[in-house]
């Protein structure tokens, strides 16, 4: 089993929005409007699952129509984003040559080859990419997030996902912190865990090989290794409870003698492949 991680895309947010203890909404925590020379810039990380003859996507990172050498001008993330709170919290940046189709060629790969798309949740970063992929692509979301994203136009635009293949899917396991999770191929290899507080269907995804190894895709339950050791989830949050047991989860699962690598979907990392 293999796992690529690829890099489609950066974000640009307040330290306090990445890594929060503040239980209560505030803008100054949020970041909303804040100067770049006052944010962090961390990656969007998609991944690429290889089991067996499968090629399986979690994320598919910013759509590669706002590659750019300069983070997007103001006009055109407002553009392209629309979405208020999302647009005023977070500032985005996809490279020239970085959008997952780039990262999918240089691996030889190309849309075709994908035989199913995770989108662990719906915001701009983690989904506009779907743009880029062959429209009959398969694409699972969890029934909690979609119903979540077509209520809130203040965080998601359906603009954002327009003309993609989306299948809805079910929880019908219970692993995981809130005893939800869904086993993708039915094998135990490829599980998707609720980790609900960020927003109302996150999941992350768990990849266990046959020497019980297993590797935790944990999305934005925090955004990295510090947010699990420290117990700081980030700002934006449907559930401030939620999110805390989601990340102790993340934590007690990252320490698992049997967790070979354990990365957030913003994860700050020099490994691009994993094999376990």
């Amino acid at each position: 089993m293999k796992i690529y991680i690829l890099q489609t895309g950066e974000v640009k947010v307040a330290p306090s929005l990445a890594y929060s203890n503040n239980n209560k909404f505030n803008p100054q925590t949020y970041g909303l409007f804040l100067k770049d020379i006052d944010r962090i810039s961390v990656p969007v990380l998609s991944f690429l699952i290889q089991t067996g003859k499968k090629n399986i996507l979690v994320d598919t990172g910013i759509k590669k129509e706002l590659e750019s050498d300069a983070p997007l001008s103001f006009n055109k993330q407002l553009s392209a984003v629309k979405a208020p709170l999302t647009f005023a919290s977070t500032h985005f940046h996809l490279k020239k040559d970085s959008s997952l189709i780039s990262r999918l060629e240089a691996l030889n790969l190309s849309p075709r080859d994908i035989d199913c798309v995770l989108l662990t949740h719906l915001d701009f970063e983690n989904v506009s990419g779907v743009a880029d992929l062959l429209p009959d692509t398969k694409i699972l979301v969890s029934r909690d997030e979609a119903k979540a994203a077509m209520k809130n136009p203040l965080r998601y635009s359906r603009n954002w996902w327009k003309n993609a293949n989306i299948s809805i899917f079910d929880w019908n396991g219970k692993e995981g912190p809130f005893e939800k999770s869904l086993d993708l191929l039915k094998d135990g290899s490829i599980k998707l865990i609720k980790l609900y507080g960020h927003s109302a269907g996150m999941f992350g995804v768990k990849i266990t090989s046959d020497n019980n190894k297993f590797t935790l895709l944990y999305a934005d339950a925090g955004y990295g290794e510090q947010a699990w050791k420290e117990l700081t989830p980030p700002a934006v949050s449907v559930d401030k409870e939620a999110s805390m047991h989601a990340l102790e989860w993340v934590r007690m699962e990252s320490m698992d003698k049997n967790c070979a690598y354990s990365l957030a979907s913003h994860e700050v990392t020099s490994l691009k492949v994993l094999r376990f």
